[in-house]
């Protein structure tokens, strides 16, 4: 009885809110035919989405009888009173349905696909059906033009739900309500100065017509929204469309440059409130996660705030399930944390997720082969949050009657050894002078897109570039300078090409580039660019100027042969250039 009496109430303020609203917004349109404005609309979606499920069939009704007094009273009258209800409260049920496939109430604004989401389903799809309803009552009963008064309803309501229901719904739901109850008195004075500069500025630019100073706001507007965070863009919304409208109506404003009649101009500042809704909201929703995030970070940091000196072996205990039941007092060097924090917590929890699995085999592995020892190394969260290496050799724990209790860990940082092993994978990869490639790195990347080629695929194209009169430099200024001409070389041919190309040193001034999937007209046009670059850079060592010019052979990657007979056509057609006069690409024939 009593959630029954509580839903008549809902629907009798739904009504008489309504219905002020429609006749409120019909009582204002001088311009004849449907209004452009739509208040009642966005507040009744917005009512849908802050009330549950169960109360939407009394909402519903409510707006249904609202619309029908108004409409009977200041509107069409009464024989239109029903079709135009229809066309109202059934796009606002609508808007609700298709709202709540959004799967979020004030997180609709929370990425851009989101937003996408919201402005199609509400500010396209139910105002059209809206306006195809009341444009076909206005033209049948009343002779109005059908086009245009189908543009003006969902012109008017679409900008309308976009604008007012993000606003209306944090009112209604009470977020901001709570927001402010909240809220420290220092961050109530400051919320109070801020929306008070937001109205001061908004009055400034809509009550002159000397100047289009619409932009102003955006300052105000923003410093509200980072500061507040919804709410606050919730309260510049309001501010600016309270008197903005009241501006806009009496012929005040920037909109009064844009010319036309009194409808044009609202709509156009509805334009501008759905715009400043849509860049505010979410705004506000990423700083709401943003600050979360910072939270849990701080949290984190806290936990973790011993910092490791040194790393030193840990012996750690595990049951069979992985959890933890025994750590050695060196563990709180490494992690920050007491032993006895970590008791009972799972061990792969330490891990980082693209470890787990290794380490979980290691585990279980363990428990199968009581005899041996398992090694196994992953990467875990150290106290500062750095990513580390550890190597952990491992053993069963077997009670007094054989059975395999758990397994006994020995762990130790070697995180100093697996960065040595990177740096001599790098060096090994790498030429030590230019920092290029090297001839093994360009071979293995060579033979792999004949491969491709061979399989039918687009494997691409290589180029093989020499220095010219390389010997000449090394002779006329000495070695320094030939080293100089080879690095200027590296760094200028990284700087042209693309990500994805291989450029190596093949030995002595000679280069090679592999371009995968790259087409020999591409590959001539990047290697004629590498080229010229060359060819107009100067480089001064000591008191002299060395030239770099470079001659070059392309040759295109197919499956009927080997590396081998793609760099020898690359070479004959280097050899062909230089025979030329250098400084200049040929194709292999």
């Amino acid at each position: 009885m009593g959630m029954t009496t509580n839903r008549q109430r809902i629907g009798l303020a739904t009504a008489l809110a309504y219905f002020v609203f429609s006749s409120l917004t019909i009582l204002s349109n001088h311009q004849g035919g449907l209004a452009s404005l739509a208040p009642a609309t966005p507040f009744a979606l917005a009512l849908l989405i802050a009330r549950p499920r169960r109360d939407w069939t009394a909402i519903l009704i409510g707006g249904t009888i609202g619309s029908m007094a108004a409409t009977s009273l200041f509107g069409f009258g009464p024989l239109a009173a029903a079709p135009m209800a229809i066309a109202k409260v059934g796009e606002v049920g609508l808007a609700a349905w298709l709202f709540r496939k959004l799967r979020g109430r004030r997180g609709y604004f929370g990425s851009l696909d989101r937003i996408g989401r919201f402005v199609a389903s509400v500010g396209i799809v139910a105002p059209a059906l809206g306006a195809t309803v009341a444009a076909t009552v206005a033209a049948l009963k009343f002779g109005l033009p059908f086009d245009r008064q189908w543009r003006i309803w969902f012109v008017g309501h679409s900008l309308s739900m976009i604008t007012l229901t993000p606003v209306l719904s944090l009112i209604l739901s009470g977020a901001i309500e709570r927001r402010w109850r909240d809220a420290s008195r220092q961050l109530r004075i400051e919320a109070t100065v801020l929306i008070s500069a937001t109205a001061a500025v908004a009055v400034a630019v809509f009550f002159q017509n000397e100047r289009p100073l619409l932009f102003l706001p955006a300052l105000p507007v923003m410093l509200t929204t980072f500061r507040l965070g919804l709410p606050g863009a919730a309260a510049s919304a309001i501010v600016l469309a309270v008197i903005g409208s009241y501006a806009t109506l009496h012929g005040m404003g920037p909109t009064s440059f844009i010319g036309g009649d009194l409808q044009g101009r609202m709509e156009f500042l509805q334009f501008y409130l759905a715009c400043t809704v849509l860049t505010t909201f979410p705004v506000a929703a990423d700083l709401s996660r943003r600050q979360a995030l910072y939270r849990r970070l701080r949290e984190s940091e806290a936990r973790y705030r011993l910092l490791a000196d040194h790393s030193t072996d840990i012996v750690l205990g595990i049951d069979r399930g992985g959890r933890i039941t025994y750590l050695s007092p060196s563990i709180e060097q490494i992690v920050g944390r007491n032993p006895a924090q970590l008791h009972g917590r799972r061990a792969l929890e330490m891990v980082h997720p693209v470890d787990r699995d290794l380490v979980l085999v290691s585990h279980r592995d363990a428990l199968t082969d009581v005899q041996g020892t398992q090694i196994v190394e992953y990467r875990a969260r150290v106290t500062n949050g750095a990513l580390r290496w550890f190597e952990s050799h491992t053993r069963a724990v077997q009670d007094d009657d054989g059975r395999v209790t758990g397994t006994v860990s020995m762990i130790r940082d070697v995180s100093h050894r697996k960065t040595l092993e990177a740096e001599l994978s790098r060096a090994a990869s790498t030429d030590p002078l230019t920092g290029l490639a090297n001839r093994r790195v360009f071979d293995a990347a060579l033979a792999q897109r004949i491969e491709i080629a061979a399989q039918g695929g687009i494997a691409g194209c290589v180029a093989v570039f020499d220095i010219d009169h390389f010997k000449a430099v090394n002779d006329r200024h000495g070695h320094d300078a030939g080293d100089h001409v080879l690095q200027a070389f590296a760094r200028i041919a990284r700087g042209v090409m693309r990500d994805g190309d291989v450029v190596a040193r093949l030995g002595g001034e000679e280069f090679g580039i592999l371009f995968p999937g790259t087409g020999i007209e591409q590959a001539h046009c990047l290697s004629e660019r590498l080229r010229t670059t060359l060819a107009a850079t100067k480089l001064r060592h000591g008191v002299a100027i060395v030239e770099l010019t470079v001659s070059a052979g392309i040759a295109p990657i197919d499956g009927m042969g080997g590396a081998a007979a793609v760099l020898r056509a690359a070479d004959t057609a280097l050899y062909g250039a230089k025979a030329e006069g250098r400084d200049r690409l040929r194709l292999a024939a």
